[in-house]
């Protein structure tokens, strides 16, 4: 299997493949034809062995070009917390130095400097985006 995989690599220049912690590969495409032909190769041509396929998951990305019209509002069971979120764009070349690896998730408070404030990171697979503080009173 692990050759068929190599070779449906090579064969499908936009497809992806990655084994988990639990040992299940994954097989990572641009849509539900585009696996089912990568699976019909892996199957016919590159491995004879019987596969199991769970169903197929899909990723959703937006992306934010103006600051957002509506405040999101949460509050906690005892209502004495409250967070406001809005989506707005990053800042100009931010998105390209996040990409270029410029600025880092991994630094520390001094080392991030005017970007300390940022929670969460996306993943390395998908465009950057990121989730940050703003503290208001």
């Amino acid at each position: 299997m692990l050759d068929g995989l190599r070779k449906v690599n090579k064969s499908y220049p936009s497809l992806t493949t990655k084994v988990e912690e639990s040992g299940e590969h994954v097989i990572l495409g641009t849509g539900e034809l585009y696996l089912d032909c990568v699976m019909h190769d892996l199957r016919k041509m590159y491995s004879e062995i019987d596969i199991k396929v769970a169903d197929p998951v899909v990723t959703f990305c937006e992306t934010v070009v103006e600051t957002s019209s509506l405040k999101c509002f949460a509050e906690t069971p005892n209502k004495k917390n409250k967070i406001t979120m809005i989506a707005e764009p990053l800042e100009k070349g931010l998105a390209e130095d996040i990409e270029n690896e410029v600025v880092q998730i991994t630094w520390n408070r001094l080392e991030q400097g005017p970007h300390y404030g940022f929670l969460a990171w996306s993943p390395d697979t998908i465009p950057p985006s990121l989730l940050s503080r703003l503290w208001c009173g």
